[in-house]
């Protein structure tokens, strides 16, 4: 579970898209009364915008976020129930550098505003297709973060607004709601219904963190004190960032008589709703009785000592086994295991409470690795909840992390052999089936299984 500022359970994003005067008349002096921070989503060519700039920098003055919503607020038409989409504002006929042009734009035009450069992005219509292609890789690098689509709450009451927040918050997770107009304009929300929700956040402030999306995400990816983020992947958008992994297309058994055979294909692998899904799948495919995924940074991303870190939710069942590891980046030269392996999470369905953290090398390779294991308290599965995996590698030790708790230390003194962990290592994450140490599915393991992955970040030591 993650941790949030105070303690908090949850994080709240109180978001309010296109720029509207309701939100300046209305919303804005009621996040100030409560003392709560908001983003505002500006699309720039509104009226309220050019005719309200004073407004607008006030708001960025009182801590508030002012957030990308684009020039000119391009949906598809397509969509159903967008015949207000104008022809030139048409997402379907608007091409991806057409739409890079204009996020660059809106930012130029919003730091004359605000007078910051770093800022998040909110889709106009929640949509990511320009001209049926996804535009949100050709723009991820203009932003900390692209946020994915929010609960967009018109017409609720304020006990209705505080239930979406306590069902919504209940993983500890992060809140995402999306107003329009409130107390006017259109998409609305009522100024009571507003004014109840904001006085209960206020009110609970040790169990609900409300802040801008920028600062949530910036605490998200912020390290221990002396850890300096250096790679990362949030998995926004709709299509995995090819400059950042590769996916492996092969089903030899990898050594282990695993049963599955990984592909690159939709059905085992996709980006959506800010996740990496790895789906196992019973089907016959290339002389394989099932298929999944596996993913390396080889060639792209490989580091010698760091902080790698994933947020996963893994799946269950018996011969169910999925893994967040590290590999020698000198694999195909030195081969296995003298190239060293770093193994910082695995779990294997018959251990629903328990995860590993190991280390594979010279003299103490296969069973013989040197490992240990996190267990959950009071009979807790791993696969009921996301989690955050870790090791902490510097010169001469790895260390073990499970949701922030340190269970696990390896050192060359420690390990049973040469210490093969001075050199580069790629990051892998996969999802196999069956295999020598976890078994294999039976009768009660259910198909499809999912493997949840909500980012990968790599940090390095401060300088």
């Amino acid at each position: 579970m993650e941790t949030w500022p105070n303690g908090a359970h949850a994080a709240v994003s109180l978001a309010y898209d296109d720029a509207l005067d309701s939100q300046l008349d209305h919303a804005l002096p009621a996040l100030q009364r409560h003392g709560l921070r908001a983003t505002f989503y500006l699309t720039l060519a509104n009226t309220p915008v050019r005719q309200r700039m004073a407004d607008w920098r006030a708001a960025a003055q009182g801590g508030h976020e002012l957030g990308n919503h684009t020039l000119f607020h391009q949906c598809s038409a397509s969509t159903p129930g967008h015949a207000w989409v104008e022809a030139h504002r048409n997402l379907d006929t608007t091409s991806v550098a057409q739409m890079l042009d204009q996020v660059r734009l809106a930012n130029t035009l919003l730091q004359a505003i605000d007078g910051k450069r770093e800022r998040t992005f909110n889709a106009p219509c929640f949509e990511q297709q320009a001209a049926g292609q996804s535009y949100w890789p050709a723009i991820r690098d203009e932003f900390v973060a692209l946020r994915t689509a929010g609960i967009a709450p018109v017409g609720l009451t304020g006990a209705q607004l505080i239930a979406l927040v306590k069902e919504q918050g209940a993983q500890g997770g992060v809140v995402n709601l999306v107003f329009h107009g409130v107390g006017g304009d259109y998409l609305s929300i009522s100024n009571e219904a507003h004014e109840e929700l904001l006085r209960f956040l206020a009110a609970h402030r040790d169990q609900y963190w409300t802040d801008t999306y920028l600062n949530i995400v910036r605490h998200q990816r912020g390290a221990k004190p002396g850890w300096v983020l250096d790679w990362g992947d949030e998995f926004d958008g709709d299509a995995l960032d090819a400059r950042k992994w590769v996916a492996e297309e092969a089903g030899h058994g990898y050594g282990n008589n695993e049963m599955q055979y990984y592909t690159a294909r939709k059905e085992n692998l996709r980006v959506t709703g800010g996740n990496l899904v790895i789906e196992a799948r019973k089907e016959a495919y290339r002389g394989r009785q099932y298929t999944s995924a596996r993913l390396k940074t080889a060639g792209l991303m490989e580091r010698r000592h760091g902080r790698f870190e994933a947020r996963i939710k893994v799946p269950r069942g018996q011969g169910i086994w999925p893994a967040f590891w590290m590999l020698g980046a000198d694999i195909d030269k030195a081969g296995w295991p003298r190239s060293g392996e770093i193994d910082i999470m695995e779990n294997i369905g018959k251990e629903p409470g328990i995860v590993h953290g190991t280390v594979h090398g010279p003299g103490y390779s296969g069973e013989k690795g040197f490992g240990a294991p996190s267990q959950l308290p009071d009979g807790q599965c791993y696969a009921d909840a996301f989690h955050v995996f870790a090791v902490e590698w510097e010169p001469g030790e790895i260390r073990w992390y499970r949701d922030g708790q340190h269970y696990h230390s390896a050192r060359p003194q420690l390990v049973n052999g040469e210490w093969a962990f001075e050199h580069p290592f790629f990051v892998l994450l996969n999802l196999a089936v069956g295999g020598y140490w976890p078994g294999y599915p039976d009768e009660n393991t259910l198909f499809p299984q999912v493997m949840l992955v909500d980012y990968v970040r790599v940090y390095r030591k401060e300088d």
